[in-house]
């Protein structure tokens, strides 16, 4: 049953339900009306038969006609209550005697003969003074009123009735106006059922009430499980919905349920969601810092068929796009490193190869002793006094990538880094370090004399890091510029390199100078980060 109402359409549940609940109404409303109705003309008709009766028998001529009884005053009085009857559309009048004996009747074969079955004579006696009561005689409602001669004396009753079936005919066609006014609004009921959901449909696109309550589930379960962090607000600025993510990466101490509802600038205060609303244009890729914590947000209006309703904003925390951007450089470089290390052991083996099958035992080892020799001495160097597993790889890495790009490469130690457990301050250093050794090699990729000096120094509670390069230069017009974030002189979708490096010195407190040797002189970077930072526990 539960399944077959589930499949039913909107448009049938809604105009069933209004239908029922109508219909529901206008019978119990109608019964109502009918007992009212019944019960007020049944009073009234009692009242105007107890009239009819007083009337009648205050008449003189029937007074006279009654105390003397002879034939011509029956049939007068007869035609007399005949008349009455008629004009007054009851069923019946009724004269009779002190005896019970009729001296009028509708049915004129019943004249001269005695009541049976009835209460006139129980009446008669209790009533011997003008009065008038309403009896109930067989299936009729009826009014009694004594008749009283000159001296007072009672002389006979005027009965008045009409039956029940007459009063309740005219009273359900009294009723019939109602009936009809209650079916046509019944009608209307329908029509207008109809008419609503149809529009409801409309604006439901024409889905079932299950679907809608389907869609709304999974649109809450892709909120709940999107990676970034969610924030809508409607065109009062108020927060309408907001996800687990965007809990998490603003770390809010509020439940979702105290934040719906509660103007964005209270619980956000530099979001700029408002002024984009406002304005209408969307803002990609900004970073932005909410109490401390560093966001890539995406601000976007909201518009419903072309009229705004408010807008979204789609955030990530940066440090984990950092994080990945430099897991994927990672990658890059490991299998860069592994590339040019594949080229130069092939290159190797051919060499040993031949030395050996000549038999040239005294060039093989010498040739062995020049690739140790060149190669132990730096790496022993670096893990000297590089202690972090991480950097000193990286660096290894690096220095290989160098060596195949045929730079002559000056590197200098100066003190001890010792390992570092932040792996945030770890990922900062890697970011710095790679982008400067990079943009060194592209420096001087096309010359033919290419030269790149790193030197490292660890004193006075500093780690100074020092990057030169013999390439083509900076001018003084792109020194300026060089840090912002796009900017580029090597093409589009470039221009992000330095603007990390920056971004990372910044955050581990640092200093960064860039020195322009001239064209043709190459550039210097220069940085300096205290070691309180980068030793700094995590919380």
């Amino acid at each position: 049953m539960k399944s077959m109402i589930n499949q039913l359409t909107l448009k049938t549940k809604l105009i069933s339900l209004i239908c029922a609940v109508f219909i529901f109404s206008v019978v119990v409303q109608y019964i109502y009306i009918i007992y009212v109705i019944n019960k007020e003309y049944f009073y009234l008709s009692s009242q105007r038969f107890k009239n009819i009766a007083e009337l009648v028998s205050t008449n003189h001529n029937l007074i006279d006609q009654v105390s003397n009884p002879t034939s011509d005053n029956l049939q007068a009085i007869q035609h007399y209550t005949e008349q009455v009857r008629q004009l007054s559309l009851v069923d019946f009048i009724v004269i009779f005697n002190m005896q019970g004996v009729r001296y009028s009747h509708p049915d004129i074969n019943k004249i001269r003969e005695p009541r049976v079955g009835g209460n006139e004579q129980k009446t008669l006696q209790e009533a011997p003074y003008q009065s008038s009561s309403t009896r109930t005689f067989d299936d009729s409602i009826s009014a009694m009123s004594p008749i009283f001669n000159d001296k007072r004396q009672q002389i006979g009753m005027v009965l008045v009735g009409q039956t029940r079936q007459k009063i309740n005919y005219l009273a359900s066609k009294s009723s019939q106006p109602i009936g009809l006014s209650l079916f046509v609004s019944f009608t209307l009921a329908v029509i207008l059922a109809c008419l609503l959901s149809r529009h409801i449909s409309k604006r439901f696109y024409g889905f079932k009430p299950t679907q809608m309550a389907q869609l709304f589930e999974e649109h809450n379960a892709i909120i709940r499980t999107v990676k970034e962090g969610i924030v809508v607000i409607n065109r009062n600025g108020l927060i309408s919905q907001i996800n687990d993510e965007a809990v998490r990466i603003l770390h809010m101490d509020k439940s979702k349920e105290n934040i719906i509802g509660k103007p964005i600038s209270t619980l956000i205060p530099n979001t700029r969601l408002n002024e984009v609303m406002n304005k209408g244009i969307a803002e990609y890729d900004c970073e932005q810092n909410i109490d401390g914590v560093v966001i890539l947000i995406n601000r976007i209006p909201l518009y419903v068929k072309n009229k705004l309703v408010g807008a979204i904003a789609s955030f990530r925390d940066i440090t984990e796009i950092r994080q990945l951007t430099e897991k994927l450089k990672d990658i890059n470089r490991n299998a860069d490193t592994l590339r040019s290390q594949s080229h130069e052991f092939s290159n190797k083996l051919h060499v040993i190869y031949g030395l050996a099958y000549q038999d040239n035992k005294k060039e093989l080892v010498n040739y062995l002793e020049g690739i140790i020799g060149n190669k132990q001495p730096k790496l022993d160097e670096i893990s000297q006094y590089i202690k972090d597993p991480i950097i000193a790889g990286f660096l290894n890495s690096k220095l290989s990538r160098i060596k195949e790009l045929g730079v002559s490469l000056t590197f200098n130690i100066n003190g001890m880094l010792a390992p570092i457990s932040n792996h945030l301050v770890i990922h900062s250093l890697i970011t710095i370090l790679g982008n400067l050794i990079d943009n060194s090699l592209d420096a001087v990729h096309s010359l033919a004399d290419k030269k790149i000096e790193i030197n490292f120094t660890i004193q006075n509670g500093y780690f100074y890091i020092e990057i030169m390069d013999n390439g083509i230069g900076i001018s003084e017009k792109e020194v300026k510029h060089i840090f912002q974030k796009g900017y580029s002189t090597k093409g589009d979708n470039r221009g992000m390199g330095l603007y990390l490096v920056l971004s990372c010195v910044n955050e581990l407190g640092g200093n960064i100078q860039l020195f322009n040797l001239g064209k043709k002189k190459g550039t210097c970077f220069k940085i300096s980060l205290p070691l309180a930072v980068l030793y700094r526990e995590v919380s």
